[in-house]
This record gives C-alpha cells, sequence and structure tokens, in this order.
C-alpha cells in the first residue's frame, strides 16, 4: 500500500473538474443561443429551448413546442514547454491533446392555459475530451480526461398579468469522469467515476412591449462527489482502490434584453456571474485507506458580457452575431500558473458567433450556427515537491457549431 500511496499523492491527487472550468461550462450549448455568443439567452423564448435557459420565459410560448439540436465541439489544446525538469522533462508536448466531442439536447413546452405552462429539457452545459498520450512529459499527471455533464430539468412558469411571469425548474445533473495516468512505462492508473447532483433553475421575466423584454436567471450550484475505483495497473497486475472526488459547478445568475429597434433590427444583451470562488480546492479520498489529499485551486468569480443582433433579410431568413468576454477564474493568469492544471488550463474567455434561422413555415424553423471561442494563453508551473517541475504555456481556442430544429403543434 506505500507503493501505491506515494505516487497517488502526487498525481491522482490532481484530478480536478475539466468540465465545470471555466472554458467548458458553456451556456448557451443548453440555451441554443452560441449564434449571439450567449446573448439575450433568458429574455426571448423562440422554441422550447426556455425550458432551460429561462422558465419564466416559457409564458411567452403560444403552442406546445418541440425544439432538438445537433452540435459538435471541437477544443483545441495545444502546450509548449518552457523548461521542465525532473520526472517532467521528456521531450513529447502533447501534441493537441483536444478533440471533436459530439453533443445533443432536446426540449419540449407545453402550455396548459393562459397563465401555466410547463417545460422538460435535456440538455448539457459542456464536457471535455483530453487527451496528451502516455508518454508526453506531463503523462504521471493527467494522460486522458473524458467527462460529460447531461442535465434534465421539469419547469413550470406563472403568468403573473401581460407584463410579469416567474418560473421554476428542478435540475439533475449527471456527470461521469474518466481519467488515465502513466506514472512510468510500466505503471499506469485510471480512475472512473460518476455522481447525480439535484438544484433549482428560477426565473423572472418582465415584457415591457412586444419590442422590448427583460430576463432574469438564477441557477444553483452543483457539489458533485464522485464515487468510483482507481485502478492501479503496475507490469500487468491490477489493483482496485474506492475513491472519491469533490466537484464544483457554480451558482450562475445571468440578466438578459431584447430590443427591437426597427421592424428588421434587434439588439441582444446579457450580464452574468459565476459562483467559482467556490472552487477553492479539489478534493480526494482513497477510502481504503482514509487518506485525503487536497490541491489548491484558489479561484475567482466569473463575469461575462456579450452583445448580439438579428437582422430580418426577409420574410423567412434572419440573420444572427453576437460577441462576448468571460473573465478568468484566476485573477491574474500569469501570477498565478502554479495554480494552473493540465487537465484544462483557464483563462479570460473571448467569444465570437454567428448563424442565420430560415423560417419554413409557421410551424417549422431551422437555425443554423457556429460560434468561435478563444480560450486564451494560459502559463503552469506546477511543482512537485522531490519530482519537479512542469512549466509551459498554452493556446487554446474551441469552436461549437451545429443545427437546431423547432417544430410547432
Amino acid at each position: 500500500m506505500k507503493f501505491l500511496l506515494k505516487p497517488l499523492a502526487v498525481a491522482i491527487a490532481l484530478v480536478s473538474a475539466p468540465s465545470f472550468a471555466a472554458g467548458t461550462v458553456l451556456g448557451e450549448l443548453g440555451s441554443l443561443n452560441a449564434s449571439t455568443a450567449g446573448a439575450g439567452s433568458a429574455a426571448i423564448s423562440e422554441g422550447a429551448e426556455s425550458a432551460f435557459s429561462n422558465p419564466a420565459a416559457m409564458s411567452l410560448v403560444e403552442k406546445s413546442t418541440l425544439t432538438g439540436s445537433l452540435q459538435a465541439f471541437d477544443l483545441n489544446i495545444k502546450y509548449q514547454d518552457n523548461g521542465s525538469y525532473g520526472s517532467f522533462g521528456g521531450d513529447n508536448d502533447g501534441g493537441n491533446a483536444g478533440s471533436v466531442t459530439p453533443l445533443g439536447s432536446v426540449y419540449w413546452v407545453n402550455p396548459l392555459s393562459d397563465k401555466w405552462a410547463f417545460g422538460l429539457a435535456l440538455a448539457s452545459q459542456g464536457g471535455a475530451s483530453v487527451d496528451y498520450g502516455d508518454d508526453w512529459r506531463g503523462a504521471s499527471l493527467i494522460s486522458s480526461i473524458d467527462l460529460v455533464t447531461v442535465q434534465v430539468n421539469a419547469s413550470v412558469s406563472y403568468k403573473i398579468n401581460e407584463q410579469w411571469a416567474v418560473g421554476i425548474g428542478m435540475v439533475s445533473e449527471y456527470a461521469s469522469l474518466l481519467q488515465t495516468q502513466q506514472f512510468t512505462q510500466n505503471i499506469g492508473a485510471e480512475y472512473e467515476a460518476g455522481s447525480v447532483e439535484f438544484g433549482v433553475n428560477l426565473g423572472l421575466h418582465y415584457t415591457i412591449d412586444a419590442d422590448n423584454m427583460l430576463g432574469l436567471t438564477v441557477r444553483s450550484g452543483l457539489d458533485h462527489t464522485l464515487e468510483g475505483d482507481v485502478k492501479l495497473d503496475r507490469n500487468g497486475n491490477g489493483e482496485t482502490y474506492d475513491a472519491s472526488l469533490g466537484l464544483v459547478s457554480p451558482a450562475i445568475v445571468k440578466l438578459s434584453g431584447y430590443h427591437g429597434l426597427t421592424d428588421k433590427f434587434a439588439l441582444l444583451w446579457s450580464l452574468d456571474w459565476q459562483d467559482w470562488s467556490k472552487n477553492q480546492s479539489s478534493v480526494l479520498i482513497l477510502d481504503d485507506s482514509g487518506r485525503q489529499v487536497n490541491v489548491d485551486r484558489n479561484w475567482d468569480d466569473t463575469y461575462s458580457a456579450s452583445l448580439g443582433m438579428h437582422y430580418q433579410l426577409t420574410n423567412q431568413w434572419r440573420l444572427e452575431f453576437g460577441v462576448g468576454y468571460e473573465s478568468s477564474p484566476l485573477s491574474d493568469t500569469a501570477a498565478n500558473a502554479f495554480n494552473q492544471y493540465p487537465d484544462l488550463p483557464v483563462d479570460e474567455i473571448i467569444r465570437i458567433g454567428t448563424g442565420a434561422t430560415y423560417q419554413a413555415s409557421d410551424d417549422f424553423s431551422v437555425n443554423f450556427f457556429i460560434e468561435y471561442l478563444d480560450l486564451g494563453s494560459p502559463e503552469i508551473r506546477y511543482n512537485a515537491l522531490g519530482y519537479g517541475a512542469l512549466s509551459g504555456s498554452y493556446n487554446n481556442d474551441a469552436a461549437i457549431a451545429g443545427i437546431t430544429m423547432n417544430w410547432v403543434f
């Protein structure tokens, strides 16, 4: 057991939260507004996506509506070394550790009366699939990681009057993690775990007039405890140990607006706050031994702003565009490089989205969208006492492309 705990204290202790790093909690994935870089999501409801984005906005849906979306998330993570030494002193930088991940979501909203509406949503705010390979210089920290999150939202809204509506949604989120590490050529480890947590989604919607609307949403934070197994492979001999890992999904507050300035042009905006200061450390517990390892994160809350537009080109075609900015959970990314980890180093995010909506008939429309995300160039300087240091920088970005279809019954 002593042989096992020594590498685990240095390596498996660094298991962290890639799906919930700021680079991959992408609200526009669930809210289906990547074409405007997240702008306006809490203020409008053009399909059934409000069952996820703002339950109060379901009051705008007049008939039973089904919405489905297919997306591809292309994540690029490129590491360049800058003087690593010790056990991190190899010559393989891991290439592009990112990958393309397919995503999908389904939404349904059904008005129950002129006051009440009910909605269901099956969606994800993101995930990560990262693979550096077993022979890159940081493989003792992480070789590969796959983390997927899926949320199920059941929501109701109540229309107080012609201007005000409120909504509440019950959220259940499943998170699944698979991580591998390679300590030496003949010694590796795999951690596989899952968790289900529950929360709420609150919404408020205010209709100033037909051309001006405001929306406010609050999503509760989720504290996952991923329970599973650590499997140690040593020269072909396997050993398995129970383990659990704490994982944070932050509380989110979002304020959005929609303003029809002319019969062709509309302005959309969003402001939001994410409670990332709750993510001060990651805690791994080895149940067999009772040993607990804390990994400092020291993150700050993040803030974001986005601005978008709709332009009605013809009666059937509408063009969309948006830009957005999100602060880093590490306020000074360079100075806090010792708090970065190769699961998914974080930095400021710049979003640029565009797309088009085609209204094929009164009962069917389709939206095409693409969004580019500049995930920054974070630096990493991780020191493992007695084992050396991993020192380098990243050049990270991502793209989302997809199609959304709305059916009205």
